[in-house]
């Protein structure tokens, strides 16, 4: 079940994934940042839930200055080890 948000620099993703799925170019409200949102084949029902997540994780990392090169992000109540 991955998801992830990617960071865009330039138009291109920063790291390649083996995704094979992926949505428009995701924007930080706060700044020009943007994100792509790649998602598994197993994920395609839940991708406006995703995005919903997305936005959560794309304005809590504004806050970390939008450093790190992806964002993983997890289903609420899925606690992994």
């Amino acid at each position: 079940m991955p998801v992830t948000l990617t960071k865009i620099i330039d138009g291109k993703p920063v790291v390649s994934d083996d995704l094979t799925n992926e949505v428009q170019a995701i924007q930080c409200p706060r700044c020009e940042q943007t994100y792509r949102l790649g998602y598994s084949d197993t994920e395609w029902h839940r991708v406006k839930d995703w995005l919903q997540l997305a936005a959560k994780a794309i304005r809590k990392e504004h806050d970390l200055r939008h450093e790190a090169p992806t964002i993983p992000l997890e289903w609420p109540g899925i606690r992994r080890r």
